[in-house]
């Protein structure tokens, strides 16, 4: 195993503790001395790779962020009705959610600390961006099929996400991040939002399909798993992602603004 993949992985172990730390206590609350105890790490240990709060809470913010980026870039099914595939999107977005309480705790906090910090909210918009235009383009699919009452679907994806991600502010009320209300009933109130008194349609998958790699190249590198919102089957849930999730996910108004080294914690 080489030095920089050794470091990595203990970067890696920093950052979950911290994520651990950061949702439990809050940003302003948490010293580098918790987050080494909850790594079971010495101060030192977590101060030779990160020598500041702020660093390390960043380099969580890309890592939670590029996650989220990468979830959501796909390619929804085409040749399914938008109505369908809005309710799958909804689906498997809610699912993460819930399934993922400390990623939605997460992004709780970092929602709290954009309102003060312009790169936070820069960094924050980007990756939401991701997945308001990838609702927008079915919601435009859905008004030009007549599924959908005639709007703005940028307007309408921001409405959307905005009872979805409400929804996950409120998982924050639960000791173990479940939902206030059933899945099926955030899928019904985004259907009718959208002008559409259809059903909640049964599960199917919200992403195109995939071409198989060929049996040679398939056996030199195994496929990594998708996430469930890609291509999930009709009856699997939503698989762990960053904790993220961050996914994780998830509110903590003390969030600081300062920068400095750590050095009392």
């Amino acid at each position: 195993m080489t030095r920089q993949r050794t470091d990595e992985q203990r970067k890696q172990q920093i950052r979950a503790a911290a994520t651990r730390c950061f949702v439990r206590r809050g940003y302003a609350a948490t010293r580098l001395l918790d987050i080494a105890r909850e790594a079971g790490l010495s101060k030192g240990g977590v101060y030779f790779h990160y020598r500041a709060k702020e660093q390390l809470f960043h380099d969580i913010l890309d890592a939670q962020l590029a996650a989220f980026e990468e979830r959501w870039s796909f390619d929804p099914v085409a040749d399914q009705p938008a109505d369908v595939t809005i309710a799958n999107l909804v689906r498997a977005h809610v699912r993460t959610i819930e399934d993922n309480p400390d990623e939605t705790r997460l992004t709780n906090l970092l929602v709290t600390m954009a309102v003060m910090d312009a790169e936070f909210r820069d960094k924050l918009d980007k990756a939401w961006a991701v997945s308001r235009n990838l609702y927008s383009g079915v919601i435009a699919r859905g008004i030009a099929d007549g599924l959908f009452r005639d709007a703005d679907p940028d307007g309408m994806a921001h409405n959307v996400l905005a009872l979805v991600q409400g929804f996950g502010a409120q998982t924050a009320l639960s000791a173990d991040g479940s939902l206030p209300v059933a899945v099926d009933e955030v899928i019904r109130g985004v259907l009718r939002m959208l002008g559409s008194n259809a059903e909640v349609p049964k599960e199917q998958p919200a992403a195109q399909p995939v071409a198989e790699a060929p049996a040679e190249a398939a056996e030199q590198a195994p496929a990594e798993s998708a996430p469930a919102e890609v291509a999930a089957p009709a009856e699997a849930s939503a698989p762990a992602e960053v904790a993220a999730p961050t996914a994780d996910a998830p509110a903590a108004a003390e969030v600081a603004q300062g920068g400095e080294p750590d050095d009392a914690g």
